[in-house]
């Protein structure tokens, strides 16, 4: 169980029923800031990671070690 120790300082609480109308307008004041910032990284990134993609895709030479025929081609039989 938790127990609650009442602080002897006097006033505190008061100063912070003063800033919370001030931080709260802060907080909305700055959310379209946040929220455009937060989508230009989005998009942003997707076209990085696009643009490496298309680039890795280029650069590669068709090397695929999974696709490996280590029996050859099958040789067609005289008729």
């Amino acid at each position: 169980m938790v127990t609650y120790y009442a602080e002897e300082k006097r006033g505190s609480g008061i100063g912070t029923l003063v800033a919370g109308p001030f931080l709260g307008l802060g907080y909305v004041i700055g959310l379209p800031f946040i929220a455009i910032a937060t989508i230009v990284t989005l998009v942003g990134g997707k076209l990085v990671s696009g643009m490496l993609s298309t680039t890795r895709n280029l650069v590669s030479f068709g090397w695929r070690p999974s696709e490996a025929y280590f029996a050859g081609k099958r040789k067609r039989g005289k008729k």
